[in-house]
């Protein structure tokens, strides 16, 4: 019996992949055959006509020309788009229009996608009114969350760690960047970013200057930290896109310090007792979570609403001297208020999961007699094992030559880390939480590209 295909998009290893291995899980156990991979090799395959036509399911909509012209290029192969945006923009307290749905999400790009999935009832009413329609827009909430409800506690603790430490999660995205602020408005007005939202622009400028004075404000928390809770162990989160031998330079004096920039951040949620943050979406995954979480907000943002969501439903403290005293509080109660608010953002108190919600959309998205023919495993590992080449050590041979090596990290961050032996226990883990029966194999096709399907 022929299935059909959904090929999802993954552009973070340490932010969505594990959500995608959930949901292709869910959509396999349907009988769909689900493609993971990054968008180099969508679009070097989509080109080479290797993909029968199917559902391609995207991590966000609009970014500039190409993404435009491949959003169109997929529609005219008959192809099926959906999207679920992984920036989500739901912690931000400004304009949601002008902040969010202007830069991120084009009219002319829409017209190609058939669903768009929404984080919540927040953005899903923002999206329903600034469009004037609702047929695109399904209110299903995000498999990210679903991995941070209690029944998934087990994939994320780790028996022999019952330790609670203290985490403090790094979000300085624009100020310690993998890119140089020029950089990153230099892609972004390449991209139409400020031209589609003309206040975006200012606004990211004042963050960014909010930023370069608050991580210091940081490292000095983590010092003083250090210092008074000499006996506890500090883990420290840098966030994906950042320069991490800024923090290594910053943090190497500090013993009790420990910089985990590798492996997932539930891990170390769920072996901490309290997170302190600023803005980030962490906040959410611990609150969810069930776990305490300080807002630390030591200097007034002003000129910009990016992140300020989180004061609402998290322990604030304006300095040291209120952190320390909350983490030693021990105060662990429950406000019902504060998870209805959170709720309305991203759903999480929901019995049924988003991703069952979002894979029962896909099979009624799928037309009788849809038209579409078996993928050549063998060509597709042919094709890749050249690609693959050419494009990691080839590119290294290169940054060596050019005495650049440094720009490695920045390269090939976003789909490091997708080990294959950790990937299938993983899997393995997930069947038994859902109670899977079905033999569901992932197989691997290409450095960025795996296969998911039922036998």
């Amino acid at each position: 019996m022929k299935k059909n295909n959904i090929y999802i998009l993954s552009e973070y290893f340490k932010r969505e992949f594990h959500s995608n291995i959930l949901v292709s899980l869910l959509a396999a156990n349907k009988n769909f055959n689900i493609y993971i991979g990054s968008d180099r090799v969508y679009k070097k395959l989509i080109k080479q006509n290797l993909l029968s036509p199917g559902i391609f399911h995207t991590k966000s909509i609009s970014h500039g020309k190409k993404k435009t012209i491949f959003n169109k290029t997929l529609y005219k192969k008959k192809f099926i788009l959906t999207s679920i945006d992984e920036e989500h923009g739901v912690l931000d307290t400004g304009s949601f229009e002008d902040l969010f749905i202007k830069p991120r999400m084009n009219k002319e790009d829409l017209k190609y996608f058939d669903a768009i999935f929404c984080w919540g009832n927040y953005d899903y009413k923002k999206f329903v009114k600034f469009f004037k329609l609702d047929k695109k827009f399904f209110l299903t909430g995000s498999p990210r969350v679903d991995l941070w409800k209690k029944n998934f506690n087990s994939i994320w603790h780790q028996k022999n760690d019952d330790k609670k430490n203290i985490l403090i999660v790094s979000n300085f995205s624009f100020s310690n960047n993998l890119y140089s602020l020029s950089e990153i408005i230099r892609r972004k007005e390449n991209e139409g970013y400020y031209k589609r939202s003309p206040k975006l622009k200012k606004q990211e400028l004042s963050y960014y200057s909010y930023q370069k004075k608050l991580i210091y404000k940081f490292i000095d928390l983590i010092a003083f930290l250090s210092k008074e809770l000499s006996s506890e162990k500090i883990l420290f989160r840098p966030h994906p896109t950042e320069n991490i031998n800024f923090w290594k330079k910053e943090l190497q004096i500090f013993q009790n310090v420990e910089i985990c920039e590798k492996g997932v951040l539930s891990t170390l949620i769920s072996k901490s007792d309290i997170i302190i943050q600023n803005g980030c979406t962490s906040s959410l995954e611990a609150f969810i979570s069930g776990k305490r979480v300080i807002d630390y907000h030591p200097i007034q943002n002003t000129g910009n609403k990016f992140g300020e969501f989180t004061k609402e439903f998290s322990i604030n403290a304006k300095n040291k001297e209120q952190v320390i005293k909350i983490i030693l509080s021990k105060n662990k109660t429950v406000n019902k208020l504060k998870q209805k608010k959170v709720n309305n953002r991203m759903i999480y108190l929901d019995k049924v999961l988003s991703s069952e919600k979002i894979v029962k959309i896909w099979r009624k998205l799928i037309p009788d007699g849809f038209n579409y023919f078996d993928n050549n495993h063998l060509k597709i590992r042919l094709n890749l094992f050249l690609f693959d080449f050419f494009n990691y050590y080839i590119t290294l041979v290169i940054l060596i030559l050019k005495r650049k090596q440094h720009l490695k990290n920045i390269i090939f961050h976003k789909f490091s880390g997708a080990q294959d032996f950790a990937i299938n226990k993983y899997l393995l883990d997930l069947k038994k939480i859902l109670k899977i029966k079905k033999n569901i194999k992932i197989s691997r096709l290409g450095k960025e590209f795996i296969s998911i399907t039922s036998k």
